[in-house]
């Protein structure tokens, strides 16, 4: 507001005459209509003093006519718009321009009301500003209505979008359908529901959009546009029509548009249900087809669904399963007998945990009281982000196991039909050595003879109790003593003898050491074992069948220790080297001698291990087929046609590899890869 704002007094300035009531001089006779306006009415000088305020504005301020407010006129406006309303003013007369403000000005009985607050310049003849007229119209009504409406615009326009928001995002579809039953709007669910775009939706018939399943719906629409009654849970099937070869299932609802109590139309809700009866379709035929016994339990452990291959393995039908605890049912005791506290049942501990649980060996008890072994793996069932219960599925592990105990017979009768067949070899080996060790054990007795009776001869010489014997008498029968016992002879030889009965029993005890190691009955469990000694004592083992036919060339690189059943890799390695040994028979029956090749190396995370000859090869159309159970080229009673089949079995079970490289006439090579940490490793 201006120094001359309705809510200030009268100033009167010098040099101005004031007509009654504080109007000057010349507009006297306009006051009464001024003070009757419903304004605040104000002059001010061309200085922007205020000289004149009308009775509107001295009722306004409550204070007396005589009152100078000449730039005090400020402590009314309202603290948030003071300085605003001043700086305008300011300028208004600096640059002798119209004033237009809105603020709030205090009333007499101390509220703010809000003003349309105008000034404009008077001027004299010669263009220069004599003096302002100014107005403030309370206008606090009307900005209460406007910050009103635009509170009420602000709000619907929030709703509005709120609601549509919603709609866009609402996993349901949503539409409105008129009375013509077109598509008034639609949202991006059903849109997507139908295949189509929004836009291409809108104005469509309904009939358009799904006509095979127009006639189950149409009944609907229309009971709701006559009866004006909903119907709700409204299931239904049918193509829509973008996509006329799938089968789509869904459940709507159908309610009453009304505008001014008049029905416009159809609200429509539908929730497709077709991926969720397909996926139930699809867990119902897997839950009951698979072979794997399946059954989950709710977080306290009762039993919730369960599928025919568990209810054939634990002998129960389903109505006596369901709501009980499957852990007092099924697993409550362990293979010897002893009971399992459910708090530590493995199975319940994935929900507690929250986290996936497998086991390889338990036990699971049958209706009848009969148990088997399980192998099964148990996960956290989650309902939304938390777990609300628990899902096993578990399989009979007997044939498993029995397939293991004939895998362990077949490996140990492998080892002893090979020890059978090398057993000749291995007593010639041990025989030799155990020959010489006889012969020199017999030449250490007797020349222990001879010097016990030379020193009884000694003896009887140093006898000085003898008198009747001269020293010269004595020194000749120990000279003929000694020619008699050939010392000088038993000195050379006597040592010899002691060192090779030493060679001969250290020889027997290698070859008892790598015949135990093939006679051992491997276990299922794996340890750090040393390849290159396994070769090595294999090397031992098979000495006698190589020995007369080939040379063994070692190149055994630097490998750390592998994870692995040595026992049964021993077995590959002897049958590789059998077999390696029988492809020189034919160099040998020429008077040649081959060659047998052994060499180890890392490559990566693998241990590789070459086993090659320079025999006569392997045809091509047998390279296939040697890996085989029972497949053999050798004579009846000379193999059983087991020794690669198990070879590549136990390779395999190592999670390595085996390969057959080789060329007709010039040998044949097998390479091993073993991984060194007991696993295969990943593909890059």
């Amino acid at each position: 507001m201006s120094e001359s704002h309705g809510s200030q007094g009268v100033s009167r300035p010098s040099g101005d005459s004031i007509v009654g009531g504080g109007f000057p001089v010349g507009l006297g006779d306009v006051r009464g209509l001024v003070d009757e306006i419903p304004h605040i009415v104000w002059l001010s000088g061309a200085n922007g003093s205020t000289e004149y305020v009308n009775r509107r504005g001295i009722e306004y301020s409550g204070l007396p006519a005589e009152a100078n407010f000449n730039g005090a006129w400020v402590s009314f406006v309202h603290a948030d718009d003071a300085a605003r309303a001043k700086a305008a003013w300011e300028e208004a007369v600096r640059t002798q321009t119209s004033f237009e403000q809105s603020y709030r000005i205090r009333r007499a009985d101390g509220q703010f009301r809000w003003h349309d607050c105008r000034s404009v310049p008077v001027r004299g003849a010669d263009g220069a500003v004599v003096r302002w007229v100014g107005t403030a119209t309370d206008v606090d009504g009307q900005k209460t209505l406007e910050e009103n409406l635009r509170r009420s615009e602000r709000q619907t326009a929030e709703t509005l979008t709120l609601l549509e928001t919603m709609q866009a995002a609402a996993p349901v579809g949503l539409a409105f359908v008129d009375r013509d039953f077109r598509y008034a709007r639609v949202n991006d669910t059903l849109a997507a529901m139908a295949g189509m775009t929004v836009d291409e939706m809108v104005e469509r018939r309904v009939a358009e959009v799904i006509p095979a399943a127009w006639p189950q719906v149409e009944p609907f629409y229309r009971r709701v546009l006559d009866t004006g009654e909903s119907v709700f849970g409204s299931s239904g099937t049918g193509a829509f029509g973008t996509d006329p070869g799938r089968v789509h299932s869904w459940l709507s609802s159908y309610y009453p548009v009304r505008v001014d109590g008049e029905i416009v139309g159809v609200g429509l809700i539908v929730v497709d249900l077709t991926e969720r009866n397909d996926a139930e379709a699809f867990r119902e035929v897997v839950m009951e087809n698979m072979a794997e016994g399946l059954y989950t339990v709710d977080d306290q452990g009762r039993t919730t669904s369960v599928n025919r291959a568990a209810l054939e393995m634990l002998g129960w039908t389903e109505e006596e399963l369901l709501g009980r605890s499957m852990h007092d049912l099924v697993h409550f005791q362990r293979a010897d007998g002893t009971s399992i506290p459910i708090g530590e049942c493995p199975m319940l501990t994935a929900h507690t945990e929250g986290r996936s649980i497998r086991v390889e060996d338990q036990i699971f008890t049958r209706k009848d009281g009969s148990m088997f072994p399980v192998a099964y793996s148990s996960a956290p069932l989650h309902v939304g982000s938390t777990a609300g219960g628990v899902v096993v599925v578990f399989r009979d592990i007997t044939e498993q196991r029995e397939q293991q105990r004939r895998e362990l017979e077949e490996r140990h009768e492998q080892k002893l039909e090979s020890l059978g067949r090398l057993s000749a070899g291995i007593a010639h080996e041990i025989n030799t050595p155990i020959q010489f060790v006889g012969d020199n054990a017999r030449f250490l007795a007797e020349a222990y003879q001879e010097i016990l009776d030379l020193l009884a001869v000694y003896r009887d010489c140093m006898d000085m109790s003898n008198g009747e014997i001269d020293l010269d008498e004595r020194l000749k029968r120990a000279a003929v003593a000694e020619r008699e016992a050939d010392i000088d002879y038993l000195t050379a030889e006597v040592p010899v003898a002691v060192q090779q009965c030493l060679e001969g029993v250290d020889r027997v005890a290698s070859l008892v050491r790598a015949m135990k190691s093939f006679s051992y009955k491997d276990s299922r469990d794996r340890s750090y074992a040393d390849l290159n000694e396994a070769l090595t004592t294999t090397l031992t083992v098979a000495r006698n069948e190589v020995k007369y036919v080939a040379d063994v060339v070692l190149d055994l690189g630097e490998l750390p220790e592998v994870l692995c059943r040595i026992g049964d890799l021993n077995q590959v390695f002897l049958n590789l080297l059998v077999n390696a040994a029988d492809a020189m028979q034919d160099k040998a029956a020429r008077g040649e001698r081959g060659e047998i090749r052994i060499s180890t190396r890392v490559e990566g995370p693998m241990a590789v291990i070459s086993i090659a000859d320079n025999g006569s090869g392997i045809p091509e159309h047998l390279q296939q087929t040697i890996f085989e159970p029972f497949f053999t080229t050798k004579e009846v009673g000379k193999g059983t046609g087991q020794g690669l089949a198990l070879a590549r079995s136990v390779v395999d079970g190592h999670g390595g590899s085996i390969e057959l490289h080789s060329t007709p006439g010039e040998g044949a090579e097998f390479v091993l890869r073993l991984p060194i940490d007991g696993k295969r490793p990943e593909p890059a």
